[in-house]
C-alpha cells in the first residue's frame, strides 16, 4: 500500500484533537509521581528506619515489571478484590499507574541529585540555626532539584510515551483515536506516522521547557 500524503496530511488534525487526554494524563502523573518520588527520595537518602526497606521493596518492583503489566494487574487483578478499582474510571487508573511507575524513577533522580550536594552547604544551614526540615526544604531539596532537572525531564518524556498505553483501556486518547481510524480506513502507514509526528512534537516542546529551565537556573545559580 503507498503512503497518501494527502490522506497523513488530513489524519492529523483527526488524531491531535484528542491530544488534549494524553496531556491531562501526563500532567497529572508527573505531579503526582514528583510529590511521590521526592518522598521516597528523602526517605531512602536519610534511611529512615521501616519506610526505607519499604520503600526500596516498591522501587524494586516498579523498576523491575513492565507497566503493561502493572496496568492489568491494578486494573484488572485488583478489580476483583477491590470495589473502588472495579468501578475507576479508566483514565482514573491509568494516571494512577503511570504516577506510581514513574515516581520509582524520579526517586532515583531525586536521591542521585540530593547525595551530590555539598555536606557544608548543610552544616552551614545548622550553624544559622535552621532546623533539619528547613535545611531539606531550603537548602538541599532546591539544589537537588537543579541537579535532577535533566534526568526528572527524561522521566517526563518517558511518561508521555508510556500515555499511549492508555487505548488498551479503551481510552480515546491520541492511541485510541489512531485505533479507531485504522479500523475504518485501514491506512495504518499514514495514521501511525501522523501520531509519530504529534508525539515528537510533544517532546520536542518538552525538549524545549526543560533548556529554559536549564538556562534559568544556571544564571540563578552562576
Amino acid at each position: 500500500m503507498n503512503f497518501q500524503f494527502s490522506y497523513f496530511v488530513e489524519v492529523i488534525p483527526k488524531v491531535a484533537r484528542h491530544l488534549d487526554i494524553t496531556l491531562q494524563l501526563t500532567l497529572t502523573a508527573a505531579i503526582i509521581a514528583l510529590i511521590f518520588g521526592t518522598v521516597l527520595a528523602v526517605i531512602r537518602y536519610y534511611k529512615i528506619p521501616i519506610f526505607y526497606q519499604l520503600a526500596s521493596i516498591y522501587i524494586f518492583i516498579m523498576r523491575g515489571t513492565p507497566v503493561v503489566v502493572q496496568l492489568y494487574f491494578f486494573y484488572f487483578g485488583l478489580a476483583t478484590a477491590s470495589n473502588i478499582v472495579r468501578e475507576m474510571q479508566p483514565v482514573t487508573a491509568v494516571a494512577i499507574v503511570m504516577s506510581l511507575n514513574i515516581s520509582a524513577f524520579m526517586s532515583e533522580s531525586m536521591r542521585g541529585a540530593l547525595l551530590s550536594v555539598d555536606d557544608g552547604q548543610k552544616q552551614a544551614g545548622y550553624a544559622l540555626g535552621m532546623s533539619h526540615a528547613l535545611v531539606i526544604r531550603r537548602i538541599v531539596l532546591p539544589q537537588a532539584f537543579r541537579i535532577a532537572l535533566p534526568a526528572l525531564f527524561n522521566d517526563i518524556i518517558n511518561l508521555i510515551k508510556m500515555s499511549s498505553l492508555a487505548f488498551m483501556l479503551g481510552i480515546l486518547d491520541v492511541m485510541g483515536a489512531a485505533k479507531v481510524e485504522g479500523s475504518q480506513t485501514f491506512r495504518y502507514f499514514e495514521i501511525y506516522a501522523a501520531v509519530m509526528l504529534i508525539y515528537l512534537a510533544v517532546i520536542a516542546f518538552c525538549s524545549f521547557i526543560h533548556k529554559y529551565l536549564e538556562k534559568k537556573y544556571s544564571r540563578a545559580y552562576g
